[in-house]
């Protein structure tokens, strides 16, 4: 394993400490050493120990991790950091490595009166093709607004097999792809409810990607995107990403008659709300969701040139009618004054 003493020392060049006068070292005063030890599992295989795996100690440092020791497990997959400085306000992260992949453990806190603390690593082989991922639930709310639809959708998201599904890239030297979110790409923004995943994701070709693992077990993954609601069809339509055991959506309307999806309409109902769900049957994944939205809320921002334009030429219709009477008002007096005066005339 990597040396103690370099963790030591570099806790010691990083924390942040007050000059103090030069003591004489005593038994009571002694610095008390800690350690971190423990054994590596391969998950994948019945937990059976996992000897040669990359093992690796951090530390949280000024609001982040630091790696500050790393090492190599024996044949039993059998680790140890050892004269570990023990203080309440250090936090440390063992975790090991396999395939690229980094699986941390919990967080492990030393003090005089716990200074060794013992935990298991588990680590999983990895899988590229098929993609095991399967969407046990999909939520979906819909939030028609005065200039835009604001869309929240919250996944459960599961791996049920043994290993960690990492992907494979679509052309050479191209990121591998885990998921790709396949919102409407006329979308204006797109909000992550956990930082983590705002951070994985990225933009391609009009839909969000990650490359992010996905070990064993179940994750939810919930964000809210924003669409214009300028759109003369007022559909909103999506393919699912993933086959998906269940599907809920919620459209928030003052008109919920007015809304209709290719998804059955839910026994229970909302007042202001319509509910569309599935029918128990696993949804297979591409499958396009169409919803048909209605009675939008009107928007003078949005239609305020426009109606503009319609009262102008309201007011040049009603002009030219009015000036088309009065001339007309305007000849007939005049005829009428002809007739009388003429026979004045003639005589």
């Amino acid at each position: 394993m990597t040396s103690p003493f370099t963790l030591a020392a570099l806790l010691a060049l990083l924390a942040p400490t007050a000059p103090a006068a030069p003591t004489a070292p005593t038994a009571a005063n002694a610095p008390t050493a800690g350690s971190i030890s423990g054994v590596v599992v391969n998950a994948s295989q019945q937990s059976t120990p996992a000897g040669g795996a990359e093992v690796v100690l951090r530390v949280r440092l000024d609001g982040q991790w630091v790696i500050a020791a790393e090492g190599i497990a024996d044949d039993q997959g059998r680790f140890v950091f050892d004269d570990i400085p023990v203080d309440a306000g250090y936090i440390y992260l063992p975790g090991a490595n396999r395939d690229g992949v980094h699986y941390p453990a919990a967080r492990v806190s030393l003090t005089p009166q716990t200074p060794h603390a013992r935990v298991n690593l588990a680590i999983h082989e990895t899988v590229a093709d098929p993609n095991p991922l399967l969407l046990r639930r999909h939520e979906i709310s819909i939030h028609p607004e005065a200039d835009a639809i604001r869309v929240t959708e919250k996944l459960l998201i599961e791996n049920p097999g043994l290993k960690t599904y990492v992907g494979q890239p679509q052309r050479e030297g191209a990121r591998a792809t885990t998921l790709r979110l396949s919102i409407p790409s006329n979308f204006r923004r797109a909000t992550f409810h956990k930082e983590f995943y705002g951070r994985q994701f990225t933009l391609l070709r009009g839909g969000l990607v990650t490359d992010i693992p996905w070990t064993p077990g179940q994750r939810e993954l919930a964000f809210t995107y924003v669409l214009p609601n300028n759109d003369q069809t007022r559909v909103w339509q999506r393919p699912l990403d993933l086959p998906c055991d269940q599907l809920r959506i919620k459209v928030f309307s003052e008109t919920p008659e007015e809304i209709s999806c290719n998804l059955s309409l839910a026994t229970s109902q909302t007042s202001g709300v319509v509910t569309f769900e599935s029918t128990g049957q696993t949804i297979p994944a591409d499958q396009v969701i169409r919803l048909q939205l209605d009675g939008r809320p009107f928007s003078l921002a949005t239609h305020g040139r426009w109606l503009a334009l319609a009262v102008l030429l309201v007011l040049i219709l009603a002009t030219g009618l009015i000036r088309t009477r009065f001339r007309r008002r305007d000849r007939s007096q005049i005829g009428d004054r002809e007739v009388a005066i003429a026979p004045k005339q003639a005589a």
